[in-house]
């Protein structure tokens, strides 16, 4: 059985019943490469069978024939973190090889750029191959930036496991809503999002809607529109009841987001459209892949957030130059671009880890949950063993959340990398090794000991604001006497806090 590690229980189960009736089983497992608990894998499974086969003999693959040493012992100081898993000293006959590049960039532009610099110069200076080249990262919606910078560069690229930012399903249908609200009479648009969330506008009433429309000489969106204004359009009494009133519900909404485009800046219509369909609630149904897709949502927020000085037309133009790229082929000779859930089994000779940052990667998500936080350390892991020959780890000094600019921390899992093997060119370096990393409580812990304020709030703790709903902490440290929180709210994002003003209540 190959990557026992990725078993669910059912099928441990199941094995072990079989290995009971025939007296053999021949597993390969490695609980360090264990990364989709999300779907059901428990890395436990391959730490039972010692337990279960007390006889069995087992043999230590420490040898790697993919990367250098120095490859090898990052990835070696990030995974022994975790405990419960069984201890290995990986080693290869490929030699020390390059430092390892750990550097920091102002912000994810800044690190989107120098990924795709770093990439022209070496294809061109270098002879290396764009295909030898991998940029990975933990959420699918970090992709947008990076995306953009590569086509700004007319530097093809290709996406492993995902559809373009631009071409995934949330995104196409926050697109369709601006368009229709630019243009009433887009009826592709209108097509996309009439019923999109759901509310009652089946195949039946489009065809009522259409055949109505044509008979007016206007467009569907026009004669929405105009039954938006209920009782008093002169179409309304020309429909049956029940459709009437769905299609008017919905052209009063279409009235409503016309004159807040005129009033307000796109991030505000983009908020207004996602607050009165309840889009959050349709495209999150409490799953990985919903969650995902909110993130991707918030993505887009922050890009519309990018033109608040500017109007919707400008939003849309420049939308249309990056959302209609060609596809490039899997096999083609150029850079890619995948998650780190996406990338197992791959391997690249350069591989970039972008945005390695407290709340990314970690993901904020696994800050209550110990083993959500040990699977977290396993992805940086997973990633780290692709690269051959050379590895970027990047972090940045600052990251943006609902369009705010937000000091960032270096990710945890980066404490422990030897100075030795760190790249230690450039003033981006950051001194990781003075920064404990069990957990993130006893970051801000050494020096509390002289001051008269005492934390109060810890990492993982759930909150609640009196504007801004519940939110969970990410982290606190005390900061000229007072204590300074980061917490995520669901409703704002990640905000920076005074805690003797704002009076956090503490949720149990």
């Amino acid at each position: 059985v190959d990557e026992f590690q990725d078993t669910n229980m059912a099928q441990y189960y199941l094995l072990k019943h079989l290995a009971s009736i025939h007296q053999n089983i021949f597993v390969v497992g490695d609980a360090d490469q264990s990364i989709y608990r999300w779907r059901g894998a428990d890395y436990r499974n391959v730490l039972r069978f010692e337990e279960d086969y007390p006889s069995a003999k087992v043999v230590l693959l420490e040898r790697n024939y993919r990367s250098t040493q120095n490859i090898l012992d990052t990835a070696m100081a990030v995974i022994d973190q975790n405990s419960n898993r069984t201890k290995k000293n990986l080693f290869t006959r490929r030699g020390t090889g390059q430092k390892i590049s750990l550097l920091e960039m102002y912000d994810d532009r800044e690190e989107a750029a120098f990924v795709v610099d770093t990439i022209t110069n070496l294809v061109a200076n270098n002879g290396i191959e764009p295909g030898d080249f991998s940029i990975m990262y933990r959420t699918n919606a970090q992709s947008r930036i990076l995306e953009e910078t590569f086509l700004s560069a007319n530097l093809p690229y290709k996406l492993v496991g995902a559809q373009r930012f631009y071409g995934r399903r949330e995104i196409k249908d926050i697109i369709a809503y601006l368009r229709l609200v630019h243009n009433i009479k887009d009826e592709v648009s209108l097509l996309r999002v009439i019923n999109t969330p759901t509310r009652g506008i089946g195949t039946k009433t489009i065809i009522v809607l259409r055949t109505l429309a044509l008979t007016k000489n206007l467009s569907p969106g026009e004669l929405l529109l105009d039954l938006g204004r209920g009782d008093f359009s002169p179409n309304y009494e020309e429909l049956p009841t029940r459709i009437a009133s769905v299609l008017s519900r919905f052209g009063k909404l279409l009235m409503d987001w016309i004159q807040y485009r005129e009033e307000e800046n796109p991030l505000k219509l983009v908020d207004r459209i996602l607050e009165d369909v309840n889009y959050k609630e349709y495209i999150d149904d409490g799953t990985d892949e919903g969650r995902d897709r909110w993130e991707n949502v918030v993505e887009f927020r922050r890009l519309a957030s990018e033109y608040q000085d500017k109007d919707l037309i400008s939003l849309l133009e420049d939308i249309a130059l990056v959302s209609d790229q060609d596809t490039i082929e899997a096999g083609a000779n150029v850079p890619t671009l995948m998650t780190l859930h996406s990338a197992k089994g791959l391997e690249f000779p350069i591989v970039f880890i972008v945005g390695l940052i407290e709340g990314t990667l970690p993901h904020f998500r696994s800050f209550d949950d110990p083993e959500a936080m040990q699977e977290e350390c396993r992805l940086l892991y997973v990633g780290i063993t692709r690269a051959k020959n050379h590895l970027y780890l990047l972090h940045t000094h600052n990251r943006y959340t609902y369009g705010y600019s937000e000091p960032a921390e270096p990710s945890r899992f980066l404490a422990n990398i030897p100075n030795k093997i760190i790249d230690g060119n450039g003033s981006s370096n950051v001194n990781y090794h003075s920064m404990p990393v069990k957990t993130r409580d006893t970051i801000w812990e050494s020096d509390q000991s002289i001051r008269a304020v005492k934390k109060t709030y810890n990492p993982g703790m759930k909150v609640e604001h009196h504007l801004w709903g519940e939110g969970l902490v990410l982290s606190s440290k005390i900061e000229d006497d007072d204590e300074i929180v980061d917490v995520f709210f669901e409703s704002v994002g990640l905000k920076r806090i005074v805690a003797s003003i704002a009076k956090l209540e503490i949720k149990n």
